[in-house]
């Protein structure tokens, strides 16, 4: 299976992946990285795992993954890349398994719930080394980060204001050096400083 076959299926089955150029960008930054431990926050069909683990050969990941379904086909996508023995996936609640992990990772890949991304953000940041990189997708949500239009749902303005608390928070942040993409929904590179 190629990456344009997983793509296929998510699509069909309305399973939301990373626009093309996000995918780009991110094997390219994992590859001039090349990380050892990545952690992942958002697994889905293992997508992002398998670009990440492809563009570093001896890194190994830990994914986050809410939904058991998802985790089941991610399991399987492994499997057929030949990556299962690199790969941990922790399914359940990502505020709930996030604060509790340890260890240290020199690449996080930020891609889950989007309201919670400030939350996520101390934690993160202690699990992430100094010189290791943060990189969060969908950072502009819709558009909707710099523009929040008077006829959208709540939960949508609620959403775009935590992103937009986060945004402002981790492109100000002195322990980051932090670049915005506007590629795809948005993405940020940012790497630890201190």
């Amino acid at each position: 299976m190629d990456l344009d076959e997983l793509k296929k299926y998510a699509r069909e089955r309305y399973i939301p992946i990373m626009l093309d150029d996000t995918r780009e960008l991110l094997y390219k930054v994992v590859y001039e990285c090349q990380p050892k431990r990545i952690l992942e926050i958002g697994t889905a069909i293992g997508y992002s795992g398998i670009v990440m683990l492809s563009a570093s050969p001896s890194a190994t990941l830990n994914t986050v993954e809410l939904s058991e379904s998802s985790a089941f086909l991610a399991r399987g996508n492994f499997n057929k890349w030949g990556m299962s023995e690199r790969v941990n996936i922790f399914v359940g609640d990502a505020r709930e398994i996030v604060p509790q992990l340890t260890g240290n990772y020199d690449f996080v890949f930020l891609d889950g719930p989007k309201g919670q991304y400030e939350a996520f953000f101390p934690y993160l940041t202690e699990l992430l080394v100094v010189g290791g990189t943060l990189v969060c997708d969908n950072v502009l949500y819709k558009g909707l980060v710099e523009h929040v239009p008077e006829n959208k749902r709540h939960k949508h303005i609620t959403v775009a204001r935590n992103m937009r608390a986060f945004l402002d928070d981790i492109t100000t942040n002195k322990r980051y050096e932090t670049k915005l993409y506007r590629i795809g929904d948005g993405v940020t590179v940012s790497v630890k400083k201190f």
